[in-house]
């Protein structure tokens, strides 16, 4: 069998994880590598390349399913030499396989928690999935805590596609959740994404080319961060034989299914109405014997199936490269579970041309395009711009009268109202809150704003006519409980998404000016670039001000001097930074984003907002 041949891109992500763990000895890095990249190859390069770096190092990879244990295993012995695959070990309790003395061990989380202390010490722990290394858990809480017991410079590799995880409503990064501090490579948002695409390493994200039934989520209470369960699977059964049928119909040339339900119960019903269409479908649950799942998942595997219909599991981990249509019945607050989700389908494979989405739980507009860059807070469940840019009704009539339905901004917050009467149904013009003339100026708010923070415009608040009409009598694109999404929306174009480049530091320059203002040079490659804080907090923006204080915070361990002028005197401090990040805004300026040091044998990294300047 031929060594398997590393991508430009696993190369890439392989030199920037160890170039962090040996530029600070005490960082743990992640690497942020789109689903269907080749994770599994990347953790046998590190392990590889770890063993050169520090012979006799022991290395551990965990990942969270069996399925993904047996990847990992059979690409290390793939592409590892000889001598260096036969020291792989497996310790997964279903695999049958418990090898706790091998120099490279691959396991999960689950198998390894139970015995972590009889491992002895472990050099590095490389994490598949690490979106799912929850610290605050029981499970990982003791193979984190009992690993550094026994070695206290254990280093922790983070492997994922979804750097963040989710904290009620609020994406938080990776990076700011305890175990993991410093991304040092990302293939999941914006351009790097499109060039995967391009070059036929994932496939392409479609949009819809019909309209699609929608959940009704108005009425569905949060519970646990996400919508709850029980009403949820009840407003989706109301439209589920119509979503079944539009995409049976609608979808013809697709020869993989794979359906997300909400429940068991609503699982049963998606199944029973495929099979009512003639189609052959299998079921995957919790609730089922393992080996009931197992040949299941098997059968499906084997193509016997052409549907399979999966409840809260086939999120991760699950490879089928064959599936090309994804059918999303289940809405979802969670960020990190509808890009799973859609992950499943972008995997290449021989005849398969594109993944083709049908979204009927508004996951894409709540979440935004599968490729936009997802910052901390940032949950793209409320966000809005300051725009009067509209969303055009796709629909002819607003009432059985004839009365037209204006268009709306793409930031409103809609209103449903019973009565089609409505004189106006701006909510800000009808209130005199703002003129119909007012001008936007494009600033992204968060959701609890319902005036722009730069200029004061009000949120547009829409009414909108609610109607109730059984399924029978709606036709494709009849109303408002269908949705077709815009190709924009979907996947972000590379003219839309900001470029970044990281270069390294060679040397920095740091000039006082005034009382509290520090201008930084730092001079790299490609010349130098300029930095300017304003430690002073009676001319400094407030939030500038503030930006400022953690850049000094972050790069010296110390707080930051209540007057600027000591800021000025303490300035040598600062230490020279290792890289600094560059993006080029949307009107073409380059602006300096990002710095990052090694401060007690740790990555730090300060990322800075230029709009706040």
């Amino acid at each position: 069998m031929p060594k398997l041949v590393p991508r430009w891109y696993q190369a890439e992500a392989r030199d920037a994880v160890l170039s962090a763990l040996m530029a600070a000895q005490n960082t743990n890095p992640l690497a942020a590598i789109v689903t269907g990249g080749g994770k599994a190859l990347l953790a046998a390069m590190l392990m590889e390349s770890l063993c050169q770096l520090q012979p006799g190092a022991r290395v551990m990879c965990l990942a969270p399913s069996m399925e993904l244990v047996k990847q990992n295993v059979e690409e290390a012995i793939g592409y590892l030499p000889a001598a260096l695959a036969a020291r792989v070990g497996v310790y997964c309790a279903g695999l049958g396989m418990k090898e706790r003395l091998s120099q490279l061990t691959i396991g999960t989380p689950q198998s390894v928690a139970r015995q972590v202390k009889r491992f002895g010490r472990q050099d590095y722990v490389v994490i598949d999935e690490a979106h799912t290394a929850n610290i605050d858990l029981k499970t990982w809480k003791s193979i984190v805590n009992s690993l550094r017991e026994n070695n206290p410079h254990v280093r922790f590799i983070g492997m994922t596609a979804t750097p963040f995880q989710m904290k009620g409503l609020r994406v938080v990064p990776l990076t700011e959740c305890g175990l993991f501090d410093t991304k040092v490579y990302d293939l999941t948002a914006g351009r790097n994404f499109n060039r995967l695409v391009r070059e036929a390493f994932i496939s392409p994200v479609v949009a819809p080319a019909i309209r699609f039934p929608q959940i009704d989520t108005d009425n569905v209470k949060t519970k646990g961060g996400d919508f709850d369960e029980a009403a949820l699977a009840l407003e989706a059964m109301k439209v589920t034989r119509e979503c079944v049928r539009v995409a049976l119909d609608n979808a013809r040339d697709r020869k993989h299914f794979m359906w997300f339900a909400v429940n068991i119960e609503h699982a049963h019903m998606i199944e029973s109405a495929l099979r009512e269409a003639g189609e052959s479908v299998v079921t995957i649950h919790g609730e089922l014997e393992k080996s009931e799942r197992v040949t299941g998942v098997a059968e499906y595997l084997k193509k016997m199936h052409r549907h399979v219909v999966s409840v809260a599991m086939l999120t991760t981990g699950f490879n089928a490269k064959f599936v090309d249509c994804i059918v999303g019945l289940r809405p979802t607050r969670s960020l990190v579970l509808w890009r799973q989700i859609v992950g499943r389908g972008l995997r290449p494979y021989p005849g398969k041309d594109n993944i083709l989405v049908l979204d009927a739980g508004g996951n894409f507009a709540r979440h935004g395009a599968i490729n936009a860059e997802i910052g901390s807070g940032d949950s793209r469940a409320g966000l809005w711009d300051c725009t009067d840019a509209v969303v055009r009704s796709p629909f002819k009539k607003g009432s059985k009268d004839g009365t037209p339905v204006p268009d709306r901004e793409r930031s409103a917050i809609r209103f449903p109202v019973h009565s089609a009467a409505q004189p106006e149904y701006d909510l800000r013009i009808a209130l005199g809150l703002m003129a119909p003339d007012a001008e936007p100026c494009g600033f992204l708010n968060d959701a609890e704003h319902l005036t722009c923070r730069q200029c004061g415009r009000p949120r547009q608040g829409f009414l909108t006519v609610r109607t109730h009409r059984e399924a029978g009598e709606r036709g494709i694109g009849d109303d408002d409980s269908y949705e077709i999404h815009d190709e924009a929306n979907v996947v972000l174009a590379d003219e839309v998404c900001r470029e970044t480049r990281t270069l390294p530091v060679h040397d920095m320059q740091i000039e006082p000016e005034g009382n509290g203002i520090l201008n930084f040079k730092f001079v790299t490659d490609f010349g130098a670039h300029p930095l300017r804080l304003d430690f002073d907090r009676a001319s400094a923006d407030p939030k500038f001000y503030a930006m400022a204080r953690k850049m000094y915070e972050r790069s010296t361990g110390r707080k930051a001097p209540g007057e600027g002028y000591r800021v000025l005197l303490s300035r040598e401090l600062i230490p020279k930074p290792v890289d600094i990040t560059l993006t080029k805004w949307d009107d073409g300026q380059v602006f300096l984003t990002e710095v990052r040091w090694v401060r007690e044998g740790k990555m730090e990294a300060f990322r800075y907002d230029p709009e706040y300047s």
